[in-house]
């Protein structure tokens, strides 16, 4: 299986999916005309849905659990951004029914995007893994060809031609298969 659970991929994919549910309920709250100070509250829980997201990354994950992070962390963070004081009441951390309707939409909408790069992330892996990698592999470990160095009359040292050379594909053939030659 490919490296994406692992190293710099994993962490790559895990800052992607703490980026896509901190920013969508952010941006919400500051197009709804919400202020977006940040507070130590809030900056702890980004930070531990970093640690989260990055964790959850060891594996290629489902549309369902992708989902169900995304669905998550939308009433947390917003309960965080509207306890920050600058809407002065109390009732406004409940969110009205089109503001719950919004975060729906939008977390269906980025749960799909999301879904999608995670299937083109882990197909172009394997992909390379399989395809690519195998014929460099072979190319690797066959033989060194060396050359035999020969001698001019002049006494200079010049190299002769290679005896063999191994040509290789770097794509397969495409197309029907051929047909055998009848004789």
């Amino acid at each position: 299986m490919p490296g994406l659970g692992r190293g710099r991929a994993r962490i790559a994919r895990g800052l992607v999916m703490s980026a896509a549910c901190l920013l969508l309920p952010t941006l919400a709250h500051a197009a709804a005309g919400g202020d977006v100070t940040t507070h130590p509250g809030f900056v702890a829980v980004a930070l531990l849905l970093c640690v989260a997201c990055v964790a959850l990354a060891d594996r290629r994950r489902s549309v369902a659990e992708i989902a169900a992070m995304l669905v998550f962390t939308q009433p947390v963070l917003h309960v965080l951004l509207t306890l920050d004081g600058h809407h002065g009441a109390p009732s406004s951390v409940v969110p009205s029914a089109g503001m719950a309707l919004a975060h729906a939409l939008s977390a269906a909408a980025l749960t799909v995007l999301l879904a999608g790069a995670e299937n083109v992330a882990w197909s172009l892996a394997t992909l390379s893994a399989t395809v690519l990698l195998t014929r460099v592999r072979r190319l690797l470990s066959g033989p060194v060809v060396t050359v035999p160095r020969v001698r001019a009359a002049d006494g200079d040292v010049d190299a002769a031609a290679p005896r063999s050379v191994l040509l290789v594909r770097s794509t397969p053939w495409r197309g029907p298969p051929a047909l055998p030659v009848l004789g």
